[in-house]
This record gives structure tokens, C-alpha cells and sequence, in this order.
């Protein structure tokens, strides 16, 4: 009996795939921009979409939330 591939999610959800794509693109842009933290944001998300997290994935954090101590330091 041959092996039967199961659809992957992002297979059965082209809308989610192109927020994958997306996701993708704006990792490459905030790292090389220098916004690591926004790229790590950004790879997380589209990890749960990679995994069929939707849930996830719309747990969005904004980026005052994701600054280093040091950097929220120097505007106070």
C-alpha cells in the first residue's frame, strides 16, 4: 500500500499561507535592519502557522513590549 501525504495545513488554508509568506519576508527585513526582536517576534508567529497554531499566531506583541531593558532605559 503506498504512503498517503495528508494535506498540510498551510495547504488546506491558502490565506494563511500567504501570512506565512509574508511573515517570512518581514523576518529578512527586521533582521536586516537590525530589529532583531521584531524578527524574533516575527519568526515565532509564523512558526504557529507552520505548526497549524492559529491561536498563536494571533497573539500578536507589540514592539514596546518587546524592547530590551536597556533600550526602554535611555528614553526615561
Amino acid at each position: 500500500m503506498p504512503y498517503q501525504r495528508e494535506s498540510h495545513f498551510l495547504e488546506k488554508n491558502p490565506e494563511y499561507m500567504r501570512k506565512y509568506n509574508e511573515l517570512l519576508k518581514e523576518i529578512r527585513v527586521w533582521n536586516s535592519c537590525g530589529q532583531y526582536w521584531l524578527g524574533q517576534e516575527a519568526s515565532r508567529r509564523a512558526k504557529c502557522l507552520l505548526h497549524g497554531n492559529v491561536e498563536d499566531y494571533e497573539k500578536q506583541t507589540h514592539s514596546h513590549e518587546l524592547m530590551y531593558p536597556y533600550v526602554l532605559e535611555r528614553f526615561n
